[in-house]
């Protein structure tokens, strides 16, 4: 990893899972970094651990899905440091079930925070980081799920597959406005994170599963199991986390932490032009 002394690395979802992960490691190499999550409680853990080991940190709690907020957090952290050298746009959510019987509700949520919360960071930092004299680096976190879609989780797949869409067209703009951001689109497999928990800071006042008696049913209970049961034997935090920044450094675009999967992926993309339908993927 590289000496980033005297940079800055902003990071949504900074509380928990891989973007505190990121943050210990760029705070290891020097960096200076501003955090963003909806976990106001770790995201305060996490800066009181990194203050205490000499890292000049800015943390605000809030929601990416509120474009305000993010906005807000942007003045703040170019105002307090003058300068992003790196931005992880990393905040994101799950959820499970059939797409015929998911409550709406879902959509707007996972939507909103997988989708809109990436091009609330974009707007937010892209243009001031376009304006800076150096190069800088946006990095999305979509999924492998754009390129193997899990049968468990429609809404989720859905968000993903819009991410990495914005995600590839954001780096022809880039490249087209001649802008010194590169743009990366981070898409890991099953990681060993706390994502199953999102739903303690569902963004939705007022939700109350108990009112869709699909969310009491044993398919949804089936499918949930799948989420929650797959992320213990999922890829380790710190080595996903190695392999998104030796990416970054090698300046890659699409950012695939799980190879084994590449082949999946090749068959996957053949069968669709062989007007195949889809298979399940194989764990």
């Amino acid at each position: 990893m590289k000496d980033y002394t005297g940079r800055l690395v902003a990071i949504t979802g900074a509380a928990n899972g891989m973007g505190a992960e990121l943050a210990r490691r760029f705070a290891a190499s020097g960096a200076d970094v501003a955090l963003f999550d909806i976990d106001g409680k770790n995201l305060d853990t996490l800066r009181a651990e990194l203050e205490a080991a000499g890292t000049a940190v800015w943390a605000r709690q809030g929601d990416v899905a509120d474009s305000t907020q993010v906005e807000a957090f942007a003045d703040e952290v170019f105002s307090q440091f003058g300068r992003v050298d790196v931005l992880f746009n990393n905040a994101g959510v799950i959820s499970a079930g059939l797409v015929w019987e998911e409550p709406l509700e879902d959509w707007d949520w996972l939507m909103s925070v997988n989708l809109k919360g990436l091009v609330n960071g974009v707007r937010a930092f892209v243009p001031r980081m376009s304006a800076q004299d150096f190069e800088s680096d946006v990095v999305n976190t979509d999924s492998i799920a754009s390129f193997l879609p899990v049968e468990n989780s429609p809404v989720y797949v859905a968000s993903k597959y819009a991410a990495f869409g914005m995600s590839q067209v954001l780096d022809l703009q880039l490249q087209t406005q001649k802008s010194p951001v590169r743009s990366h689109a981070v898409c890991p497999a099953i990681v060993q994170t706390d994502l199953a928990r999102c739903n303690e800071h569902r963004n939705q006042p007022g939700f109350d599963p108990a009112n869709y008696p699909y969310l009491t049913s044993d398919d949804y209970k089936r499918r949930w199991a799948v989420v929650e049961g797959s992320l213990p034997y999922g890829m380790a935090v710190d080595e996903a986390v190695t392999r998104i920044i030796d990416g970054v450094e090698a300046n890659r675009f699409a950012i695939f932490t799980h190879p084994q999967y590449n082949p999946q992926i090749a068959l996957g993309v053949q069968s669709l032009l062989d007007g195949i339908h889809p298979g399940l993927v194989q764990r």
